[in-house]
């Protein structure tokens, strides 16, 4: 990565993980992924902020039935501080609802990403990871979230379109100078291990080849149908815990605990 002039990584010296998550396309899953990713890691302990920096969707706060309200659109505006405008979710996580409004869009310049990134950096004492939904498009602002993440999570389907926009994304991304690994993968709607693991096999085989980046498999989800919200101030989600989709995300949720440091790993490991 080459990190812009002057440019604030909200993680990189408050010990504050940062999580962005983005889907190859529309419709694979991302926000379903971090949406359920955040509540199996604030169930596990970890003090969580969800982010919806989806300027497109903006959907994560009605799925976990919040008002919309005050978002990302006022603090990239400058109207609020991110302190001011969290809502609590389920498991005790924090969330910043998102804001697909086209005066977002078109007001978005380089001092109100800078000034989110500020704002995402003073979070550092009152949290754990942050998780960050960034949508599909391939925008200077995804770029830079990108850019100041620890880790990547890139979400498909089995889809062949789907496969191929997530090579592309990575492409094009890669080619602003806003990727650095771990970039990983996650296959979501897959009927079964096999196919994502051929899944992940054919997208990191053009990675690796073309553009000299390993894509290591995060993990898998299967097709399942989810509710549409995680309901309540109490550790609730949509699914049974025992269900094999609760299981998935609570693998990828000790994967992402696993990645930060040794001690994490070894407590996973136990």
């Amino acid at each position: 990565m080459v990190a812009r002039p002057n440019a604030v990584l909200p993680g990189r010296d408050s010990g504050l993980g940062m999580v962005v998550i983005s889907g190859g396309r529309p419709g694979v899953g991302a926000t379903t992924v971090a949406v359920h990713l955040a509540g199996a890691l604030a169930q596990d302990g970890l003090r969580v902020v969800l982010i919806d920096a989806d300027l497109y969707r903006a959907d994560v706060a009605a799925r976990c039935n919040l008002a919309g309200g005050f978002g990302i659109g006022d603090v990239l505006a400058g109207r609020k501080n991110i302190h001011e405008v969290l809502q609590r979710g389920s498991a005790g996580m924090q969330i910043l609802a998102g804001s697909a409004s086209t005066q977002t869009r078109s007001s978005l310049g380089e001092r109100a990403i800078q000034r989110l990134l500020r704002q995402m950096r003073t979070l550092g004492p009152h949290a754990d990871l942050l998780l960050i939904d960034a949508g599909n498009q391939p925008s200077e602002f995804t770029a830079r979230l990108w850019s100041a993440a620890d880790r990547l999570l890139l979400v498909t389907s089995p889809d062949a379109v789907a496969v191929m926009d997530s090579y592309a994304l990575v492409k094009t991304l890669l080619s602003r100078g806003s990727l650095r690994p771990p970039l990983s993968l996650v296959v979501n709607q897959a009927d079964d291990e096999p196919i994502a693991v051929d899944v992940h096999r054919r997208i990191d085989r053009s990675c690796q080849r073309f553009l000299g980046l390993p894509l290591e498999l995060a993990g898998a989800v299967p097709r399942e149908t989810v509710g549409p919200a995680i309901q309540g101030d109490a550790a609730s989600t949509p699914f049974q815990q025992t269900s094999p989709l609760a299981a998935a995300f609570a693998r990828l949720a000790k994967q992402i605990l696993a990645s930060r440091d040794p001690a994490n790993r070894q407590r996973t490991a136990a």
